[in-house]
């Protein structure tokens, strides 16, 4: 056997002379394939990958891969179109608790901003005895316009609402916001007919309704769309708050528009305290509450699991032992042969 191994060897790595290369025996002969031994490893064979190795700095670095200039070029309008359809997804923005702190601190300044103004135009006009009779100023649609934000801010918190339909609950839903629908059963839609189909019945109708009015019939009944499958369902709409809105009417509110409105020179420093104590309550109340319903998901998820892990799973795989009996042929009793 070492023989043979050693006769595999060498016919792999060629001969061990060393021919003169201008015999045209030599350049006639056609170099031998490698061939390796069976006691070898497909492990010490060449990898086709081996001789690249991998480049883990543009991995870390997150480079762009090495295309070559003219598929960027042909890609160049699909990349357009794909950022195009993601948008404003694809723009690095903060987190929404972020954007929203930052929408309302803007809000506020401006409303300061505003308020300052006002004050000294009006203490200009006492110091020049000119007061102004009108309540009406360059102030007012201002304020009404930031109330009316706060308001469909407002507007936009409440009335979110995701649908889901109970298709396997017969009894009514304990809950006010339940209701019964008539939903479509098939997930797929119906095919439509084609314009051409649509317009050779409406031929056809015609032409059939002509002659039954020249001969005083009546007219065709015209064709009947396919029918829907229909069933009668429970559905259940529940209030799903965008993070951003509800974020903003914690720290603005249509409360703040307001007060920011009769806000006057004697009461400025009651009025900031007062919006920002309602913005600290509202926005731990919110946070409470949201870690509540997280709470309670995670408790509900731990104790289906744990259910299942004492009572549903040992029943469903139990550990069973097979114990085969052994006998004898003569302890068989055939009846057909008695």
């Amino acid at each position: 056997m070492s023989l043979r191994r050693f006769a595999q060897e060498n016919y792999a790595s060629g001969s061990p002379r060393t021919p003169d290369p201008n015999s045209p025996s030599v350049a006639t002969r056609r170099k031998p394939r490698i061939s390796y031994g069976i006691h070898r490893s497909p492990a010490d064979t060449p990898s086709v990958s081996s001789s690249i190795p991998f480049d883990w700095d543009a991995a870390r670095s997150r480079a762009p891969p090495p295309y070559a200039t003219p598929l960027k070029i042909r890609d160049l309008p699909s990349t357009i179109a794909f950022h195009i359809a993601i948008f404003p997804d694809n723009l690095p923005l903060p987190s929404s608790k972020i954007c929203a702190r930052a929408i309302a601190a803007a809000l506020h300044v401006f409303n300061l901003c505003m308020h300052a103004s006002y004050e000294a135009e009006y203490n200009w006009d006492d110091a020049s005895s000119s007061r102004r009779s009108s309540w009406f100023d360059w102030t007012t649609p201002l304020a009404l316009l930031l109330i009316l934000f706060s308001l469909y801010n407002t507007y936009k918190v409440y009335s979110r609402r995701k649908t889901y339909k109970f298709h396997r609950r017969t009894e009514p839903l304990a809950s006010p916001h339940a209701k019964f629908v008539v939903t479509d059963v098939d997930l797929e839609p119906l095919p439509q007919p084609s314009a051409a189909q649509r317009a050779w019945s409406a031929a056809v109708y015609a032409f059939s309704a002509s002659w039954r009015f020249l001969l005083g019939f009546n007219p065709p009944a015209r064709p009947s769309p396919p029918r829907i499958k229909t069933s009668r369902v429970q559905e259940l709409e529940m209030w799903d708050p965008n993070e951003l809105e509800l974020e903003l009417f914690t720290w603005y509110s249509p409360v703040h528009a307001l007060i920011w409105f009769f806000m006057g020179y004697i009461n400025w420093l009651l009025a900031i305290v007062l919006m920002f104590l309602i913005s600290v309550q509202l926005n731990a109340l919110v946070s409470m509450y949201t870690l509540l319903l997280k709470d309670r998901l995670i408790l509900s998820a731990e104790s289906m699991k744990e259910y299942n892990d004492i009572f549903v799973t040992p029943r469903l795989n139990p550990i069973r032992r097979d114990v085969a009996v052994m006998t004898h042929q003569s302890e068989i009793v055939n009846v057909w042969e008695d």
